[in-house]
């Protein structure tokens, strides 16, 4: 069976970056799936691809959780102002 590679052209496209950013972030050892070399060309997994990218959300995720535990004063404004149903017709 034949293994999905993506390119570092493809790899772009997929994520929404330039391919030069793929490129840097390789060479300076920046954030990206695990990579190997076809011959001298650049190839990324797949199976990598999604990994990587499962785990980005699952920290997305948990700083979108920390930074409403941190700050709860957004949750705050919403408890100061009346609900719909507790605002009286005479009011």
């Amino acid at each position: 069976m034949q293994e999905l590679l993506f390119s570092p052209k493809t790899l772009a496209a997929y994520l929404g970056l330039a391919q030069q950013t793929i490129y840097n972030r390789h060479s300076g050892g920046g954030d990206l799936p695990k990579a190997f070399k076809l011959g001298r060309q650049l190839r990324f997994r797949a199976d990598d691809v999604k990994s990587w990218l499962n785990a980005k959300q699952q920290f997305d995720a948990s700083a979108v959780l920390i930074s409403n535990i941190a700050h709860p004063s957004s949750s705050n404004e919403a408890a100061s102002h009346p609900r719909a149903d507790e605002i009286s017709p005479d009011s």
